[in-house]
């Protein structure tokens, strides 16, 4: 499932669709009018954690990717197509991807302060809601988009890695100085992975993810589908502090 970092990366290319006109919209997406979308003028891309948002003049159309989304930029793939976008000049094709179609204004739809590559980006408002999740796991907490919009599996694992912090630690034995310091490394590392694909790197900086060896201890890594998502954790149980309490 693409992050933050890859949406907008992805915006970053398509950048130069504002302001061309919607020659043609197909595909199987069921809560797109194609008819209404047809021939209106791309006033702007934005994202909103891991979605893209396509805004006309009087409506957006949203798109997720989800696990398994992909999309092509001036060609096809050999799969069913759920949306493609005909511009003037260019055109962008999404397949197994959640598409919806968005009339209300952004601003009433998306709490942009919970995105951690926007600008108003807010770590209060972030520790604030963590802290209203005491019996989570961290690993989970994390992924939460609600709280961290835009963070995913990879960020998650090597956040909790930098920060030392065992991913099954409880939310509420962690300390809020720590927590903190997780939140400000989901922003940090963010931007770091946005640089990474970017130069097409971000394969050869991943100190966690799908690695082999703690390169502190230089100990055998644990990798384990925790928590109700089981979503993989790639962590060293020598260290990265576990935080549970005591009676545990």
């Amino acid at each position: 499932m693409p992050e933050g970092p890859q949406m907008v990366l992805l915006k970053e290319q398509l950048d130069h669709l504002i302001g061309q006109q919607l020659v043609k919209a197909t595909g199987n997406a069921p809560d797109i009018p194609f008819d209404i979308i047809e021939g209106q003028s791309l006033t702007a891309i934005k994202t909103f954690g891991k979605e893209l948002l396509f805004c006309f003049q009087h409506f957006t159309i949203r798109i997720h990717l989800m696990l398994f989304g992909k999309y092509a930029i001036d060609g096809v793939l050999n799969r069913l197509l759920r949306l493609g976008l005909a511009f003037e000049y260019a055109e962008i094709n999404f397949y197994a991807c959640e598409c919806k179609f968005i009339q209300a204004p952004l601003d009433e739809v998306y709490d942009w302060s919970t995105d951690v590559m926007h600008v108003s980006f807010d770590p209060a408002k972030a520790l604030k809601k963590l802290r209203s999740k005491p019996k989570q796991l961290i690993c989970e907490a994390l992924l939460d988009q609600n709280i961290l919009a835009g963070v995913g599996n990879k960020i998650k694992n090597e956040v909790l890695f930098r920060r030392r912090v065992h991913p099954e630690s409880v939310v509420s034995e962690i300390p809020e100085s720590e927590l903190k310091g997780l939140i400000h490394e989901c922003v940090k590392l963010s931007f770091e992975y946005l640089d990474w694909k970017r130069e097409e790197t971000d394969n050869e900086h991943w100190e966690v993810y799908k690695k082999k060896e703690c390169r502190r201890d230089r100990v055998p890594l644990r990798k384990e589908k925790i928590g109700k998502s089981g979503r993989s954790c790639y962590f060293c149980d020598r260290c990265q502090v576990l935080y549970v309490p005591d009676n545990i």
